[in-house]
């Protein structure tokens, strides 16, 4: 981090001359996304920051409810004035769906990411690709404030790093990342309590929308391209949250044979969301470049303005190149 000290003097700077300050994070935010927005909300109210105002587009999914107070996050934007606008694990200004207005009505931006296809769209811009996730990079920041770190704040970065590593098991967590969370932990992180929270809460209705899910799955080129869908029909028939159905695409990772996994999410009738992930060496950004999304070379995602049905034909027709004939 000593490179950008001079970065992070100057967000603490804008942090301390800031009346109005508004936060924001990707749409349908994850728990990296949920977890640094409420780490840098937390932190701001402990050094008495009053006028705060949080945008997240998209539900909360149901296993972080219990960890997050809802009623601090505002549902819609109506051309309000910011001193300074915070954006955090939000590779481009696209993706911060409904609010991205908000970053044309604040006098100043500060984005902070680990996505590597962000360009810094900013007015300072923290991006640090090597790291496992947005929470450990905002960690890093705020241990240079002079102010000790709440227990709150501690738990809240620790969900960011948790989830977006998946549970510490991906290629992005290094030795660092264990010893910053070690000393989460030692700040009064109960790390069993946000596990249980996170992953072993699953409402019996919303394990039937994944086990719909998961039956849907198909492979291609010799079982090389897992891809299935999240479909409005599935959501409808179990009553739950396209937010609420997590786990799909690592759970056709796992699949042994299988280099990219798919994952199709309709949300309108043209409107479908794509999530990659790539086991190996395939780099599912540069992929996703392609398309007008973007990510990491192992995860990544875009949007195609198309059917489900289509939007699968394109894919399968996409890996070709890669994986050879069907």
């Amino acid at each position: 981090m000593n490179p950008l000290m001079n970065d992070v003097k100057e967000i603490f700077n804008l942090i301390n001359n800031s009346q109005k300050i508004c936060i924001t994070g990707h749409k349908a935010p994850d728990g990296d996304c949920i977890g640094s927005v409420m780490a840098l909300y937390e932190f701001l109210k402990s050094i008495n920051k009053k006028n705060l105002t949080v945008y997240i587009d998209g539900s909360i999914p149901f296993n972080y409810k219990p960890l997050v107070d809802e009623s601090v996050i505002a549902s819609e934007y109506e051309g309000e004035e910011f001193d300074l606008l915070v954006v955090l694990d939000c590779s481009d200004l696209g993706r911060l769906g409904k609010f991205m207005d908000v970053f044309s009505h604040a006098g100043k931006t500060i984005c902070i990411d680990h996505h590597k296809t962000n360009e810094g769209y900013a007015d300072i811009n923290v991006i640090d690709s090597s790291m496992s996730s947005t929470g450990e990079l905002l960690y890093d920041i705020l241990k240079m404030f002079d102010n000790e770190i709440p227990q709150q704040v501690a738990t809240f970065i620790y969900i960011a790093i948790l989830t977006d590593t998946g549970k510490f098991s991906y290629s992005s967590t290094t030795g660092d990342t264990h010893r910053k969370t070690a000393e989460l932990m030692d700040l009064g992180v109960d790390a069993s309590h946000v596990d249980n929270i996170v992953y072993n809460s699953k409402p019996a209705n919303v394990v039937k929308a994944y086990i719909d899910c998961i039956s849907g799955i198909e492979l291609y080129y010799k079982n090389k391209f897992g891809i299935t869908s999240i479909t409005r029909d599935i959501l409808e028939k179990n009553n739950t949250d396209m937010n609420d159905i997590d786990g799909v695409v690592e759970f056709i990772r796992g699949i042994k044979e299988v280099e990219v996994s798919c994952v199709l999410k309709e949300y309108e009738d043209c409107n479908t969301k794509v999530s990659l992930r790539s086991k190996n060496n395939i780099d599912v950004s540069k992929i996703s470049e392609k398309f007008g999304g973007g990510g990491h070379a192992k995860a990544a995602g875009f949007e195609i303005n198309d059917t489900v049905k289509n939007s699968k034909s394109l894919l399968v027709e996409t890996f070709k190149e890669y994986f050879g004939e069907k």
